[in-house]
């Protein structure tokens, strides 16, 4: 009974029929005074079609908003009960246990500067002769041989960042003979979270090979 009192009392419902109610006395005017001349049988036939026409569109103009209203009505019902299934309570989540120190660093340390910052203290090092510094990042190495470091110009290849050019004091070569400024690549590694010279070798153009300081 609701739905109906709810269509009744729809403007749009209302409108729609006001509107079918006003047209069909202009509808059947206009249909009966169509021809002057045709007979009365025809013009009441037509005046009776007009009549189905409107009363078929009131009536599935009506029966749209009786179902429109109904399916408005039954959403909340469904919904009570599929609410009311559901447990007002989920499970608990269970705790993240905390961190042991013990388990030792991740896999990933945060390391206190970069290998650029690193290598350049090292070059600076190199250059000013503080041969201590150097030492503290790599000691298997004869640095005293060298009076001079520079970092070339890093093209876009990753290897290239840790290639250094290194000048020879005067007097001193290397085991091919070379003296002078002489690129070598650089090994890096983490220590104690922070990175660290691993190795050093010589840049040919068959390869790289490990640098012998004896």
């Amino acid at each position: 009974m609701n739905i109906f009192l709810a269509t009744l009392g729809d403007p749009i419902w209302q409108i729609l029929t006001l509107i079918l109610v006003l047209a069909l006395p202009v509808v059947i005017v206009a249909v009966r005074t169509r021809d002057v001349h045709a007979p009365a049988d025809k013009k009441r036939q037509e005046t009776r079609r007009v009549l189905l026409l409107c009363l078929i569109v009131f009536v599935l103009m009506s029966g749209g908003e009786i179902l429109f209203h109904a399916q408005q009505a039954s959403p909340p019902l469904v919904a009570s009960r599929v609410f009311s299934s559901i447990p007002t309570s989920g499970p608990t989540a269970a705790p993240t246990p905390p961190s042991d120190p013990s388990l030792g660093p991740t896999p990933t340390p945060r390391l206190a500067r970069s290998i650029t910052q690193m290598l350049t203290t090292f070059c600076d090092a190199i250059t000013t002769q503080d041969y201590q510094t150097a030492w503290n990042q790599y000691a298997l190495a004869a640095w005293r041989k060298f009076t001079r470091c520079t970092i070339p110009d890093q093209s876009g290849d990753p290897s290239a960042l840790t290639i250094l050019t290194l000048t020879f004091a005067s007097g001193y070569t290397d085991r091919f003979g070379r003296n002078g400024d002489v690129d070598y690549r650089f090994t890096m590694g983490v220590e104690d979270h922070a990175w660290k010279i691993t190795g050093v070798c010589d840049i040919m153009s068959e390869g790289c090979f490990a640098v012998s300081w004896g």
